[in-house]
């Protein structure tokens, strides 16, 4: 198993440096523009690196993962949609058609879906019934596009899948379903190079990669995957409202966000800079500040989710802490330039001090 982790961190890591005189060649790079203050013609490969560490581990895993072609055939198609939208900017609304065939092909042929929330009400379990397979398309498509939408600063959709990936492993190995916990490991593992390019550790930036919606996709479809597999059925390794707090931050976000698009009658799927990590920024942190912050926040909601499992805390009281997280959040960034305010404040009181 540790040949099979180095493996993948190998060739997710080689396939970063193949691609990138290719990407290039293409056209496959992210410019400059009102929204994005990089510098430069950023290759937009993640998402393949991705995608082969993936691959390298379940080919050496064979036996073991028994992956059903699904999901196989799923990724392959987010990706090559990823691409396409990376190089041509395909629409919104043909990306999320896509995504709801592939969620129901999900259901229909690998028989993954939504069946209960749990006991988020009561004592009881909220069955969902026919609903719930309309419920699972629509909580498809809004993990793949929570991942999607929080990656907008350096290392922040690196550091938040990693948290879920890992919150989702640690879990799995305390249930003893050790197959789709090494699977989970991997796929942080697969993530890591990325991760340090676009960083620029321990290379600098010359080496720097985005992840582009390719990867965010394949990303939030895996998550939801697993979550599906996770909390649903007979001796599932955590609940439903556990689920919801491993994957807080985004999902908070993206809620957040298109309520204050359709508020201000624009389309949900119009960029914006209205994200935390851009508030964050604004607020006077560095990028490197925020990714940190907000990956330690949601680092601490997953370790909360987990407590849930380790405790058994009713479901509810997670469910209630969770809508009171939410109202928060939404506190908070509607009061932003008061925060905003603030901080830097408190920046400059410490500048003074540090010059007296």
């Amino acid at each position: 198993m540790l040949l099979s982790f180095l493996l993948t961190f190998l060739g997710a890591l080689l396939s970063l440096f193949a691609m990138r005189p290719i990407a290039q060649k293409i056209g496959l790079v992210d410019k400059p523009n009102y929204r994005k203050r990089h510098k430069g013609a950023i290759p937009l490969i993640g998402g393949i690196s991705l995608f082969i560490g993936n691959c390298v581990f379940y080919f050496l895993e064979w036996d073991q993962m028994r992956l059903p072609a699904l999901y196989l055939f799923s990724i392959f198609v987010l990706l090559a949609i990823g691409i396409l939208d990376d190089r041509f900017d395909i629409s919104p609304f043909i990306r999320a058609g896509i995504q709801a065939f592939l969620a129901i092909l999900m259901i229909d042929m690998g028989n993954i879906y939504l069946d209960h929330l749990g006991q988020i009400l009561g004592p009881f379990q909220l069955t969902l019934g026919s609903i719930g397979l309309m419920i699972t398309v629509f909580a498809t498509i809004a993990v793949i596009n929570a991942f999607n939408m929080i990656d907008g600063i350096d290392g922040l959709l690196g550091g938040l899948s990693s948290v879920a990936f890992g919150a989702i492993g640690i879990l799995l190995v305390m249930d003893n379903q050790m197959d789709l916990a090494y699977w989970s490991f991997a796929l942080i593992i697969a993530i890591l190079p990325y991760l340090m390019l676009n960083l620029g550790i321990p290379f600098g930036t010359r080496f720097k990669v985005f992840m582009g919606d390719a990867g965010s996709t394949l990303i939030g479809f895996t998550i939801i995957w697993i979550l599906l597999l996770s909390t649903q059925g007979k001796g599932h390794p955590m609940n439903p409202i556990t689920a919801l707090w491993i994957i807080a931050i985004p999902v908070i976000d993206m809620i957040a966000i298109i309520y204050r698009r359709l508020r201000k009658g624009k389309s949900p799927f119009r960029p914006d800079r209205l994200h935390i990590h851009h508030l964050m920024v604004r607020a006077g942190l560095s990028s490197r500040q925020a990714f940190l912050l907000i990956t330690f926040i949601a680092a601490l909601c997953a370790g909360f989710g987990i407590l849930g499992e380790v405790y058994y805390i009713n479901e509810w009281i997670m469910f209630v802490g969770f809508i009171l997280l939410f109202f928060i959040y939404v506190f908070s960034i509607a009061r932003a330039w008061r925060i905003t305010r603030w901080v830097r404040r408190i920046k400059r009181r410490h500048r003074r001090l540090a010059q007296q």
